[in-house]
């Protein structure tokens, strides 16, 4: 009789704890979430433009649909300028550095840097991974000034 008391009880506890869910749900959860708009994404002008445009965008829309950027009125514009992008080789290792300045609309900047290296073989992957972790840390700084800056909804 113990037992099937025991069975008992961690079934209701465990039943409740399904049922109750979290007490305070982030905005995100919520489906309040601020609407992002990247307004200008600017590249310097040479024969990979194209292709680094297209990378970049990818890696700005992913970082963003990542970011919690509050909850706001109406839309946040961002904008985005890639400042540096240099590829250099030594021996037998490729350096990728990458430098992208972002400002909220009639706000902040911010900047973000990286220089990384690995195979030159691999050179699409590394200018990709280098714009994705240039990208994240752009956005993750602009939501962070959106949210402390942009008056609130309630």
């Amino acid at each position: 009789m113990r037992r099937v008391t025991s069975i008992l009880a961690a079934l209701v506890i465990a039943a409740t704890t399904a049922l109750a869910g979290p007490a305070s749900a982030s905005p995100i959860e919520r489906g309040k979430r601020a609407k992002v708009e990247w307004v200008r994404v600017d590249v310097p002008e040479g024969p990979t433009a194209a292709k680094l445009t297209k990378t970049l965008k990818d890696a700005l829309k992913q970082a963003t649909k990542r970011a919690d950027f509050g909850k706001t009125a109406g839309t946040v514009a961002l904008t985005a300028k890639v400042v540096e992008m240099r590829t250099e080789q030594r021996g037998d290792v490729l350096r990728v550095t990458c430098t992208i300045v972002g400002h909220v609309a009639k706000g902040q900047g911010a900047k973000s840097r990286i220089s990384y290296g690995g195979s030159p073989d691999k050179r699409d992957e590394l200018e990709k991974q280098v714009l994705t972790m240039v990208a994240n840390g752009l956005v993750a700084r602009l939501a962070q000034i959106v949210r402390t800056t942009a008056p609130k909804v309630r």
